[in-house]
Order: structure tokens, then sequence, then C-alpha cells
């Protein structure tokens, strides 16, 4: 896929939109989340570090309603931290080439250009929005698809549809623009995209509409990147086709008063990983293609104050989560208190441990960090 496909694509959307009828309304909206967040790491290599840093995130976004189905959405974000930043401005149509999920510290971009339209059953999007497949809860996360959590700022590029069934199911596709020198969403090594058959990604989503009684959240996805798994390592030049298959359950049940206990599972498994030596791990064979994770929501201890748990593991050959780095456990416990609307002030303790050992490490990694931020939003 070229960039001047894309580019024409986006632009025959606007024109087309922009001279069907008159702009209905233009809204702005925007958010702030600053805070503080500190480290502590066992590191593999047998010392010890640390770290601490102010963090910041930026975002001013316009919403263009053109008619009753067309939309048009804009949204500037800028990320600083007080130490280590870059500068610079990532573009439309390029890589964050941060090598992570987000733009670095210091950088700007436009994480939100996009034409939506809205008719009957149908839901479309063009160009570069927001998506995310999480589980949810307070602190939710994602073994398929996850942008722009904590302070980080990224997008998905591509086409979204989706149709919402009258059998109380809706179906959602995406085709994901992955460029040469990296994808828009985290897709993590030994997955690369210099084969032209990798240019697109592949998502398919069922979720149950009805989530307002015992079962708040049932849903199932499949991604499919093909020709993008270097399964013996980038030297030995050979691709195969990553899958990957997800799905959540969740529940919602009312434990004293306005006191609710809201629980759920992730389960994700990919039948092609990589060898075992390929990501670094003793032994012969293929790496193991499973992740989990547990999540755990009490909402309304006291009326805008809540407490979430989870616990996740991630083995080495699942490479699609933002969340879970392979090869690691996660375990979070995070408090929340939605001061007034638009006002949200959390707290977090978070640990990462190494399942196995590296070949060539000589301990297991650990790193715990806690935080405060402080969200605005208008």
């Amino acid at each position: 896929m070229k960039h001047g496909f894309w580019r024409g694509m986006l632009l025959l959307c606007v024109v087309a939109a922009s001279t069907s009828v008159q702009a209905q309304s233009v809204d702005f909206s925007g958010d702030l989340r600053f805070g503080y967040i500190s480290f502590d790491r066992d590191e593999r290599n047998g010392s010890t570090s640390d770290d601490a840093q102010w963090r910041m995130r930026v975002r001013a976004g316009m919403l263009w309603t053109i008619n009753d189905t067309w939309t048009f959405k804009g949204r500037y974000s800028a990320r600083v931290h007080d130490s280590r930043n870059r500068s610079g401005f990532v573009g439309l149509f390029e890589a964050m080439g941060s090598g992570g999920p987000t733009i670095a510290p210091g950088q700007t971009a436009v994480d939100e250009f996009f034409v939506r339209a809205r008719y009957g059953k149908w839901d479309h999007r063009l160009g570069r929005f927001q998506t995310n497949s999480r589980l949810i809860g307070l602190a939710s996360k994602s073994f398929s698809r996850t942008n722009s959590t904590g302070w980080d700022v990224g997008w998905t590029d591509g086409i979204q549809s989706t149709y919402r069934a009258d059998h109380g199911v809706n179906y959602t596709a995406i085709i994901e623009r992955n460029d040469k020198d990296g994808p828009s969403n985290l897709r993590r090594s030994p997955l690369r995209f210099d084969k032209s058959a990798s240019r697109a990604g592949y998502y398919l989503g069922l979720d149950a509409a009805n989530t307002d009684g015992f079962w708040a959240q049932r849903s199932l996805d499949l991604t499919y990147i093909p020709s993008a798994l270097y399964f013996n390592g980038m030297a030995a030049g050979q691709q195969r086709d990553y899958f990957g298959l997800s799905g959540r359950l969740a529940t919602r049940v009312t434990i004293h008063d306005q006191i609710k206990l809201v629980s759920g599972i992730q389960l994700a498994w990919a039948p092609q990983t990589q060898r075992l030596a390929v990501a670094d791990l003793p032994g012969t064979g293929d790496t193991k293609g499973t992740g989990w994770q547990l999540s755990f929501n009490v909402i309304d201890v006291v009326p805008g104050q809540n407490i979430s748990m989870n616990y996740g593991q991630n083995e080495a050959g699942w490479l699609l989560s933002t969340d879970f780095v392979g090869n690691q456990s996660v375990a979070e416990l995070r408090h929340s208190w939605f001061i007034r609307p638009g006002r949200l002030l959390e707290t977090r303790i978070h640990q990462r441990k190494d399942l196995n050992r590296l070949s060539t490490a000589v301990r297991k990694r650990v790193e715990t960090d806690m935080y405060v931020r402080y969200s605005i939003s208008f």
C-alpha cells in the first residue's frame, strides 16, 4: 500500500463529505494528563537501577459534524517528560520510529485524522484513528489492540467498519496499514514489515451489544498479519503468517448498596510462534504463544472512588500486546478517584517480572513502578 493511495482515498472522502452540505457544527475538545512516576529495577545483568520522571500529555481535537451521516475529526497531541526529550513532529503516513507504542517524549503528532460515515447499522472510519479492544475495568488492558494508554500517544492507520446486527452482536473489521519502517500499533519482534505482503494487517472483532446486566463484556477477536513472522530470526530470512486469537469475558454484580464488583478474564493464543533461540530462551522448539489476564474492580467503594487489581502473564510467542511484554508477568493495584466530571486522580503500583530467565541473563528482570497522575478533560 503506497502513501499515495491512502492520501488519495482520505482526500476523496473529505472532499465528498465537505461538499455534501454545509457544516452543522464544529466542536472542540481536549485533555491534559500530568503526574510523577518512579521506577526500581533488578536488571538481568545483576545490577540495579532506579529512575523518576515528571510526565505530561496534552491533546486538543476538533470534531466537524457535516450532516447526519458524515463527520470529520482531527486531533493534535504532544508528550513531554522532564528529561531526555526528543524534538520533532511525526507526520501523517509516517511510522512512529520510537520502537514502541507511542511517539517519543518531546515529540508531537496528529493522532486522529479521519472521516467517519454512520448510517443504518453501519459505522465506517478512514484515516488515522484510535482503536482499543480491552478487557473492561479501571486499569483496562488488552492482548490485541490498545492505542494511547497512560501518557502515550499512538494511533491506528487504516479503515474500520462496524456492523451492529439485530441479534445483539457488533462486528468490527479493520484493515491496518503497516509502514515498512514500523506499524502504527505495537507489534513485537520478530514481527517485521519489510515485505510487501505484510503492508496490511487484518482484524476482526465480535462484541456482545448488551452490556447492561450481569454480563459486562463478551467479545472475541482475530488478528492476521501475513508474511511478518521471522520465526527463525531475521538472518534466516524466512517468514510465516502470524495469527492471534483472543477472547474477553466480564461480569458485573452489586455487592453492597452502590458498591459493584466488575470481574473479567482474557485469554490469548497464537498458533505460529518464533523459535526459543530467537527469543533468547533456553531449550529447543518454538516459544509458547499464550497469554491471559484477570481483572477485579470494586466500583464506588466510596462514591466516585474505585479500586482495581490486575494480574496477567504473556508468553514470549504472543507478539501483539502493548500492555503485556513477552515472557513477563504483570501485577497492578490502582486507586481511581473521579473528583468531579472531567477530573480524575489515580495512584498505581505496578510490577513486571520475567517468566523465564533469558539465556544470556544472570537473573530474571523485575521492575516496579509507582505513579500519581491527574487527568483533566474538557
